[in-house]
């Protein structure tokens, strides 16, 4: 018998779909953006004239969606959960509001120690070591993301002045199971750098249908010579602004 993962049912319906509990919203921004920072987003959005449109329902509390505007074009920003499952519902339901292009930014470990911290990295694609991607797309090792979303966000980058590296990511559900061997293998296999949710994200963009692009900001080490954690997540409220600009350049240019 197959494992379940490799029991793909390409199938579009669902017994429950987001709309059910995420109903359309008139005026709802076609073009969000989204981070996994609350430090970060708090500190990108102060001094802004935003509103919320709704909120992302969780037992532990509910997310706001963000409504601002920039040269007169409205946009929409969230904190994304933290985890491949919590993120793709998060996508899922912002798509059933009303999202049409979604840009994310989230903080990744790198696996090459010639990469600075706060260093950019575009994901071209992202090894499938989690299990959301499976019920979306069928079995295989890796998810591409879309070469031209890829192209649009490096060359936004670079229009800010931005060095970017672009090359593949390891997307893995357990940061506790990251094994030398493990590494090792995915080094191998071309991976840069490694997170918990771009394999997840493309794949639900793929199969919704909308348009998706990712930069990452490189924080910890990933090693043979162990775990460096960098000061992990220490001043990102100095890189905010950054970050965030940068963001909705990329959203603007896909």
């Amino acid at each position: 018998m197959r494992i379940l993962l490799e029991q793909f049912d390409n199938s579009p319906q669902a017994i429950l779909e987001p709309h059910m509990v995420a109903p359309p919203i008139e005026g709802f921004p076609r073009r969000v953006l989204t981070c996994f920072s609350k430090k970060l987003l708090q500190e990108a959005l102060r001094g802004r004239k935003t509103e919320v449109i709704c909120e992302l329902d969780t037992e532990d509390g509910n997310v706001p969606v963000y409504v601002f505007e920039e040269e007169g074009i409205c946009y929409g920003a969230y904190m994304s959960r933290v985890g491949a499952p919590a993120c793709a519902v998060g996508m899922e339901e912002v798509i059933s509001r009303g999202a049409q292009t979604i840009l994310m930014f989230g903080s990744c470990g790198v696996l090459e120690e010639d990469i600075p911290k706060w260093g950019l990295i575009v994901p071209e694609a992202a090894m499938r070591d989690e299990g959301v991607s499976y019920h979306y797309l069928p079995a295989s090792a890796e998810v591409e993301l879309s070469r031209s979303a890829v192209e649009a966000v490096c060359k936004a980058l670079a229009e800010r002045g931005e060095s970017v590296q672009r090359g593949k990511v390891w997307t893995t559900d357990a940061i506790y199971r990251e094994t030398e061997e493990k590494m090792r293998c995915r080094k191998s296999q071309g991976c840069i750098a490694v997170d918990m949710e771009c394999a997840a994200a493309a794949a639900v963009a793929e199969f919704r249908g909308i348009r998706f692009g990712q930069f990452f900001y490189t924080e910890d080490l990933l090693s043979a010579q162990g775990w460096d954690s960098r000061g992990l997540t220490d001043g990102v409220q100095t890189q905010a602004q950054r970050l965030f600009s940068l963001a909705l350049c990329c959203l603007k240019a896909l």
